[in-house]
């Protein structure tokens, strides 16, 4: 019998290797977690609260947020009050809570009780689902979510007749988390990103936490090191073979491992060229990408029309996605394309220095697709962003990556 290194290899340290690794310890399963750094693109600087990836969580992440797993730490509010947000649409500005969102009253409480009444409750049990199964079956199993999957958000919200609202302030939401056109988005992964604008009515306040966080790296490396877990960062995986009944894995570090199960918690684009050479495996499916910047500036003055509020959100015509003040003169800035190269920061601050940043040339996968395999060959599970965006799709993906090899799954 072959004898290997570990019982099971996870490549990928986000937040689909995280939760995998944390749940194979909870059951003393031997592994190995390979990854460059820890946190993927939960990619937080503790001592400034910033995070240059994954910005914010939702009250309704329950597995990244469960305090058993004590992955997140929160911070402050991203938005203290809707009051504080406004939309913009070129030379065009409003509040969040403003007349004119105020005139598309019956579209927004449509789209409110749909999301409340139809989204929540059924995304909830799909969740749930796609701890023990497959993605595929659990869309079988939900045909309210699997419709979700394979139409666009623009397709959506004339289905459910509330495009008014939609463009005037749900997209924009949208468009700040994704970085992507309602046309070019999932509609299961637009309605994921704007799950806090849920409301109630008449306070419109969120029904769901909306917070920053920070996320302790060198905490969570010793943490998975202990017991049955094992953790070798600053190594890529470059290759992936077959190797008798299990697998094997070299580094660019010129490190090579064996295990008799492979996760690969990889981006879904990483995922598909470790595996595109080897035999066996079908083709991996990879989605469309955003570009994403991310920027930290202190000593930043901005210009007036943008100062009455804390947060700024844009339209798909605009390359900048998110603006939030953060401090006194300490802002946060998303953007479609490299403002600092560019120049383009003075359009938005007349003073600025940029504290820190982050380029993300494939940012997020988006757009319809069907689903992707999740266990393409014996032995091998596909965790990770290929289903779904966001860290909580990608935590649950995680989970069932552990449940596979624990033996708990029902495909």
């Amino acid at each position: 019998m072959h004898e290997f290194d570990h019982e099971t290899i996870i490549v990928g340290a986000g937040a689909a290797g995280m939760n995998c690794a944390l749940d194979l310890q909870k059951a003393g399963h031997d592994y190995l977690l390979i990854a460059d750094y820890m946190g993927g693109r939960i990619f937080n600087d503790t001592s400034r609260h910033m995070n240059y990836g994954a910005v914010f969580y939702f009250g309704s992440y329950r597995t990244m947020l469960s305090k058993e797993r004590n992955i997140l730490k929160p911070t402050v509010d991203v938005v203290p009050s809707l009051t504080a947000a406004a939309c913009n649409r070129g030379e065009k500005q409003w509040g969040a809570i403003s007349g004119k969102t105020a005139g598309h009253f019956s579209f927004l409480w449509r789209y409110m009780k749909w999301m409340r009444n139809e989204f929540l409750p059924n995304y909830e049990r799909f969740k749930k689902d796609c701890e023990t199964m497959e993605v595929s079956r659990a869309l079988a199993n939900n045909r309210f979510i699997d419709q979700l999957f394979h139409e666009t958000a623009d397709e959506w919200m004339d289905r459910i007749n509330v495009r008014p609202i939609c463009e005037d302030l749900v997209s924009m939401f949208a468009h700040a988390c994704t970085g992507t056109p309602p046309e070019k988005l999932m509609a299961l992964d637009y309605l994921n990103t704007v799950q806090p604008l849920t409301m109630e009515l008449p306070s419109m306040k969120l029904v769901m936490e909306l917070k920053r966080f920070d996320f302790d790296a060198d905490g969570m490396t010793e943490r998975l090191s202990q017991g049955s877990g094992n953790v070798l960062l600053g190594n890529l995986v470059v290759k992936v073979e077959r190797e008798g009944e299990g697998w094997k894995v070299t580094t660019d570090q010129g490190v090579v491992k064996t295990a008799k199960n492979l996760v690969l918690a990889t981006p879904i684009d990483v995922t598909a060229n470790l595996l595109a050479p080897v035999e066996g495996v079908p083709e991996i499916f990879v989605r469309k990408n955003c570009v994403l910047y991310a920027y930290l500036l202190d000593d930043a003055v901005i210009k007036p029309r943008y100062a009455k509020h804390t947060v700024h959100i844009f339209d798909e015509e605009t390359p900048i996605i998110f603006i939030a003040k953060r401090g006194e003169k300490e802002y946060e800035i998303f953007t479609e394309v490299d403002f600092e190269k560019d120049g383009r920061m003075d359009e938005y601050f007349d003073e600025y220095t940029i504290a820190g940043s982050k380029a993300w040339p494939k940012a997020m996968f988006t757009g319809p697709t069907e689903a992707t395999p999740q266990n393409p060959a014996p032995g091998l599970v596909i965790a990770g962003d290929a289903n779904g965006l966001g860290m909580e799709p990608a935590a649950v993906s995680g989970v069932y990556a552990a449940n596979k090899i624990l033996g708990k799954t029902i495909d």
